[in-house]
């Protein structure tokens, strides 16, 4: 049954909970990050599936299981690395290559866009692509912890929740389907002793279609972003294009909140260097 909670917890319940999942599908490097899946992990998403009510024990039952049966650190990095590190992989951790039929394709430019108009930047430490599902697990968890945090400091609203909301209904919505079948596949197909991915991820597919919202003005914002970028190429499209005419096409994005980054892109590039080039679609072994 649902326990009720304060607005400020069930953020902050919320920011933890995709945090948690986030972690999860690290790679397991240490022997504390056995101990912690061994231990502590179901327990802990149950303690949050309390308060949020996504109605996961069957799921998490199926995780105990599957950590009882692996006795070692060793033994869960195997597991892993047969999943998402060795060829063939049928799962990758890289969500969007089964979406886009490339890495660093259409979605992950559109998500990067994403991460820089809440205030999120690349840093110079940062290895993983963009897509990795971890890295976007952790901004839907900042931005829950954020809008928190601004709850409980009296401050209006500034739209993290929905923001939240709106990228897993624009992002996650359409990945999770590929990922938790490419897990499966996968733990069928390599016979793994002990799967505890895929509990994983069917936790995170009912999270997700629990969470995920239209937020109509980020919707608005998209569309006006790609109907501006489709006037300048038709207007642009026979003729070149002076540096005050792109210094005005900037100002106008960037004054709707916009990303104007691909407009410094030579267009006859622009295509590629967005993910937006022709390209052969997934292998069907990845589907």
């Amino acid at each position: 049954m649902a326990t009720m909670s304060d607005p400020v917890t069930h953020l902050q319940d919320r920011s933890e909970f995709y945090l948690t999942l986030a972690r999860s599908f690290l790679t397991p490097q240490t022997e504390e990050h056995y101990r912690a899946m061994a231990d502590y992990l179901a327990d802990d998403l149950a303690d949050l599936d309390r308060s949020l009510a996504y109605g996961v024990e069957t799921q998490l039952d199926a995780l105990r299981a599957a950590m009882s049966k692996l006795s070692s650190h060793e033994e869960l990095l195997v597991e892993y690395s047969r999943m998402f590190l060795q060829p063939p992989r049928e799962a990758t951790l890289n969500v969007c290559f089964p979406l886009d039929g490339a890495m660093m394709g259409g979605t992950v430019s559109e998500i990067e866009a994403f991460y820089h108009n809440h205030g999120v930047e690349r840093g110079d430490h940062f290895k993983d692509l963009p897509d990795h599902v971890s890295v976007q697990l952790e901004f839907v968890s900042y931005l829950y912890g954020r809008a928190a945090e601004e709850l409980e400091n009296g401050k209006p609203e500034t739209g993290d929740e929905k923001a939240a909301g709106h990228f897993l209904f624009e992002f996650a919505m359409r990945w999770t389907p590929h990922f938790e079948a490419g897990i499966e596949k996968a733990g069928r197909k390599l016979k793994l002793e002990a799967n505890p991915y895929l509990p994983l991820a069917r936790i995170l597919s009912v999270a997700t279609e629990r969470d995920a919202a239209v937020n109509p003005d980020l919707a608005k914002a998209k569309k006006r972003g790609e109907a501006a970028i489709e006037k300048a190429r038709r207007e642009y499209a026979h003729k070149g294009i002076t540096p005050e005419d792109l210094a005005e096409m900037e100002r106008k994005l960037r004054d709707k909140g916009l990303s104007a980054d691909h407009l410094h892109v030579a267009l006859d590039k622009r295509n590629e260097a967005l993910g937006l080039s022709a390209k052969q679609p997934p292998d069907p072994r990845r589907k």
